[in-house]
């Protein structure tokens, strides 16, 4: 019995997990520390993407800054995002006007010391009117970006350290003399 449950749980994830659009980030060919991405929904309901971190190599300190997800809902045509997440954690925004546009859904996310692992990004919404759609806007389109910077590897601080030796070492020599 128990093994059953098990295996039905271990099915649920991989289901949800292969549902899930991946995000794909591509590195900034002159900042080699910054990557961003671009991504797009279109479903009522939860739109699920997966932001893989894992290839990171070392210690890495990274940056989500900003996270944006926009969608027009004017004439209440369009798609209204109604909440964000990342990770699991609420990510704050909200609907907000813009004159000659409509309303506008903007949603912004920083957080720091990020672990090269797997992510899940959730943007739940409504699909508003119908498929005549006078301002062509049925989804939410979003961009993010990451930056990483690499902590020196422990032979950084070793060759760090054997330097600041020897300084002390030639400073103590030349006091004694």
């Amino acid at each position: 019995m128990l093994r059953n449950v098990v295996a039905l749980a271990a099915a649920l994830v991989c289901g949800i997990a292969s549902a899930a659009t991946p995000i794909t980030l591509v590195q900034d060919p002159e900042d080699t520390t910054q990557w961003s991405a671009s991504f797009s929904g279109t479903a009522s309901g939860d739109n699920v993407f997966t932001l893989d971190l894992s290839g990171f190599a070392g210690y890495l300190y990274i940056d989500l800054d900003p996270l944006t997800v926009t969608a027009n809902s004017a004439g209440k045509q369009g798609y209204s995002v109604t909440s964000v997440s990342f990770d699991g954690n609420e990510v704050d925004g909200g609907q907000f006007a813009i004159p000659g546009y409509g309303s506008v859904s903007l949603w912004s996310h920083v957080q720091y010391d990020l672990t090269p692992s797997l992510y899940t990004f959730v943007v739940n919404g409504t699909l508003l009117g119908n498929s005549s759609n006078p301002t062509g806007f049925t989804g939410f389109t979003g961009s993010l970006n990451i930056y990483a910077q690499p902590v020196p590897e422990p032979e950084s601080y070793a060759l760090m350290l054997a330097g600041l030796g020897a300084v002390g070492f030639l400073a103590r020599r030349r006091s004694a003399r």
